[in-house]
């Protein structure tokens, strides 16, 4: 049914709010980004037209298959001497956009051909869509105007970041190929001990990986960092730590220069076969993957020259989506070396997406097991269940009442890298949550996603609250300390994995429902199995006091696996288990 029909409508940038535009009546405004449903109830109240998201379109998880459907079409096109599809690996980056054009396509059938787009500023969803429909793309900002408001942003951005954070982000603009990096670091000198290989470019991939490698104490691990943000500060004695940086080399421009016209040659070719790739190629976001092939190649060569210097008798990925850590697992696999992959979180909706190329899949629980095979199709044979070890989970459950002066813990997640518009996610729930603590008698706690920093999470604090308020809220970052399961009356989260750990502990954890990916059926998995209460509107906040006083929610749920045994692990790691699935067949 066509909504839109002639109607102007305005295509609202993710850093720009609609209150800037107010000279021109719309018949809809559509937000490239997303925000709380209060947001855009107030905005349409104030400019007198309906205001929504393009992420109202998605079509749940049957969004993440198609989105499978669409990379398939590029396999086999750009592979390198070692085999290695580097569509398959570089297109992992680009599935946000691919998600989005699925999402603008829906769009574009509401609106009259030949209609002409109007954008607060330049973005290639406006791009996408004005060659969808065949009319003028229509700026409304100034150049000057957004020159001030870029700079802005990066101000902002960078306000948000501590000194490593900024760092990081420092070296991965300005020094991909690792150049300057590795004339620092030196490469490591090479062990005559056999190794299991744990690569990593992320903390939370590293504590995963580390947490398995820790239930075979007799066998030695390396994790190897390929950026400083994946290093621990502490270790297994089984566990040796090293950086990638020391193993990068100058790339072979000659094979860059064929990847690259391989890549060149396949954009053509997705574009024919299916209308989102040709609005992906019109709009620049195929053309971009080009520009990353000597990153890979780089970071290619680098894990070879680990392969060739170590002697690596198996792979354990804990993170199979990024290519700093999925390249690993490709060589390793084309070096006949045992692959097992894994996730650092609870469920990874990637992996209905993309290719598997590890020997079998880690399921750290049934609900996950039941994730991937249920909603991500992974062949149940390909999957052993088994979580690492948690003596933080033991410790709980050996005293699992908490302190008389409880928290209120909120688990906060990197919302602007799913598309968020965070400010307005924080508008809404802080005075909320502030009222939620004095109500049930408990201190607010922020435990902050690795992503974040102290000092940029104060200052969007006080952005919201007033001083004083602002300031009695403690703020948690790092490692996810003892005394926060031990003080913790309740906790609050949108869609992120500690939601297992509270439930697991029999903290009762509540789920911000309506901010969760609209895609990804997270929540709905959770609520599945039994973990924690969604709420489905942030009215339901007003209800946790009476829900947190039920007995019912303080049982921690039965919903965990047992930690993998480590004869299994044993096995995997050597090649030779037997997936009963796959001997019962």
């Amino acid at each position: 049914m066509n909504q839109s029909g002639a109607g102007r409508i305005l295509l609202l940038h993710p850093d720009d709010d609609p209150s800037s535009f107010p000279q021109s009546k719309w018949s809809l405004i559509v937000d490239l980004s997303r925000a709380p449903e209060s947001t855009y109830q107030s905005w349409g109240r104030h400019l007198g037209c309906p205001v929504m998201s393009l992420f109202d379109l998605a079509e749940g998880t049957d969004d993440l298959h198609r989105t499978r459907e669409l990379l398939e079409c590029g396999m086999g096109e750009a592979v390198d001497n070692f085999g290695i599809d580097w569509w398959d690996v570089l297109a992992q980056s680009i599935v946000p956009q691919i998600q989005q054009l699925i999402l603008l396509r829906r769009l574009a059938a509401t609106i009259d051909t030949g209609a002409d787009v109007y954008s607060t500023r330049p973005h290639y969803l406006a791009s996408a869509l004005q060659n969808l429909l065949g009319g003028k793309l229509i700026i409304l900002q100034s150049g000057r105007r957004r020159w001030f408001q870029a700079v802005r942003h990066y101000v902002d951005a960078m306000q948000q970041l501590d000194l490593a954070q900024l760092t990081q982000v420092i070296q991965d603009k300005f020094d991909p190929q690792h150049k300057i990096r590795r004339l620092t670091a030196g490469r490591p000198k090479s062990s005559a001990h056999p190794f299991v290989l744990l690569p990593s470019a992320y903390v939370n991939v590293s504590r995963t990986a580390v947490a398995y490698a820790a239930i075979l104490p007799e066998v030695e691990f390396l994790l190897l960092t390929a950026r400083n943000n994946g290093r621990l500060e502490a270790l297994p004695a089984n566990v040796r730590h090293a950086s990638l940086d020391g193993y990068f080399s100058s790339v072979d421009e000659g094979e860059a220069r064929m990847l690259r016209q391989a890549c060149r040659r396949l954009r053509p070719k997705l574009a024919s076969s299916a209308a989102e790739f040709e609005i992906a190629e019109a709009s620049g976001v195929l053309a971009a993957l080009e520009s990353r092939v000597i990153w890979g190649l780089a970071v290619r060569d680098a894990w070879n020259a680990v392969f060739d210097s170590e002697k690596i008798i198996a792979c354990l990925c804990a993170d199979d989506s990024n290519p700093y850590s999925r390249l690993p697992l490709i060589i390793a696999k084309s070096r006949r070396i045992p692959t097992l992959a894994c996730h650092h979180g609870a469920l990874d909706n990637r992996m209905a997406i993309k290719k598997q190329h590890a020997d079998l899949y880690l399921a750290k629980s049934e609900m996950e097991r039941d994730y991937l095979v249920r909603l991500c199709r992974v062949a149940e044979e390909r999957i052993v269940t088994g979580a690492p070890n948690n003596p933080q989970l033991a410790a709980r459950s050996r005293n699992p009442t908490p302190a008389p002066a409880g928290w209120l813990v909120f688990f906060t997640e990197p919302y602007h890298s799913s598309g968020w518009r965070t400010g307005e996610i924080y508008r809404e729930l802080l005075p909320k949550l502030l009222v939620l603590a004095r109500d049930s008698g408990l201190e607010l706690v922020f435990k902050l996603h690795p992503f974040e920093s102290a000092a940029g999470h104060r200052r969007t604090l006080r952005r919201y609250l007033d001083s004083p308020a602002a300031q009695q809220i403690r703020i948690i970052t790092g490692p996810t300390p003892p005394e926060l399961w031990q003080n913790a009356n309740c906790a609050l989260t949108v869609q992120s994995s500690v939601a297992l750990e509270c439930s697991m502990r029999g903290i009762p954890i509540f789920l911000c429902g309506w901010l969760a990916d609209p895609c990804a059926g997270y929540v709905q998995q959770f609520e599945r199995f039994g973990i924690g209460r969604v709420l489905r509107s942030p009215q339901e906040l007003d209800q946790v006091p009476h829900w947190i006083a039920s007995s019912s929610q303080l049982a921690p749920q039965n919903n965990s696996s047992k930690t993998m045994d480590p004869e299994t692990l044993h096995q995997l790691l050597s090649g030779v288990y037997s997936c009963p699935a796959a001997a019962s067949a």
